[in-house]
């Protein structure tokens, strides 16, 4: 947004300044974020080539070679899903396309072997889907890779919010941590300073703020890690 012109002329070469940096800054945003789409973009192609030969050979290898290769696979599709999370996470900057879908049927699609999810309260969401749907199994994916093995979704709405509470019963982080993360959140740092949490807080808090929300890391239970998702 560029500031009205200043009433002083003394004020001109200020206003010039910060009108520059301004654009400097924005060429900046726009070349990140077009590298990383393009990137997103060129590595979606192979990786589904590589997830389809190892399945294959997944059929074709004797008992003894699967586990290697299953793991392999489990590795390509997890890289899979942040690259989609990529391309989501810019997409996010569009208007959501709101609708009312079925929770249990985005945690059908997504591949979380070795957790078990339970949902409880309403299983309807509206907003859009496809953005939803990302945020879900990137948090789903923090929880297995923190030693999660089971995960409850919390789900419903106030007069002001839809409110998704997604608490899993893995390592957690320490108390300062948390609030190192909670601080990068409010402050919407985004520049890899994550911490071992990463792209799925991150990707979470750009949707949520999409659909006119955020994100909060409230206290979790004695073990484990929680994240509630609220928008309008």
């Amino acid at each position: 947004t560029q500031p009205e012109p200043p009433n002083l002329e003394e004020l001109t070469p200020i206003s010039e300044a910060i009108n520059d940096l301004g654009h400097r800054l924005a060429l900046r945003v726009n070349r990140e974020r077009s590298f990383a789409a393009h990137a997103a973009h060129a590595l979606r192609t192979p990786l589904a080539g590589i997830d389809a030969q190892l399945a294959l050979a997944l059929r074709e290898l004797p008992e003894s070679q699967r586990p290697r290769v299953l793991r392999a696979r489990e590795a390509s599709q997890r890289l899979a899903h942040v690259v989609k999370a990529l391309l989501v996470m810019f997409r996010s900057g569009t208007e959501p396309n709101w609708q009312v879908f079925s929770l249990s049927n985005v945690l059908r699609a997504v591949p979380t072997p070795g957790l078990v999810c339970e949902v409880q309260g309403s299983d309807a969401l509206n907003g859009d889907p496809d953005l939803l749907s990302a945020v879900v199994a990137n948090l789903l994916d923090n929880a297995t890779r923190h030693g999660a093995t089971h995960v409850t979704l919390h789900s419903g709405a106030d007069e002001h919010f839809n409110r998704l509470l997604v608490v899993d019963n893995g390592a957690g982080c320490p108390a300062s941590e948390l609030q190192r993360l909670r601080v990068l959140l409010g402050d919407q740092r985004y520049s890899g300073e994550g911490g071992s949490h990463g792209l799925g807080l991150v990707l979470a808090d750009i949707v949520m703020r999409a659909h006119l929300g955020g994100v909060r890391l409230p206290e979790p239970p004695a073990r484990g890690f929680a994240v509630e998702l609220y928008w309008a």
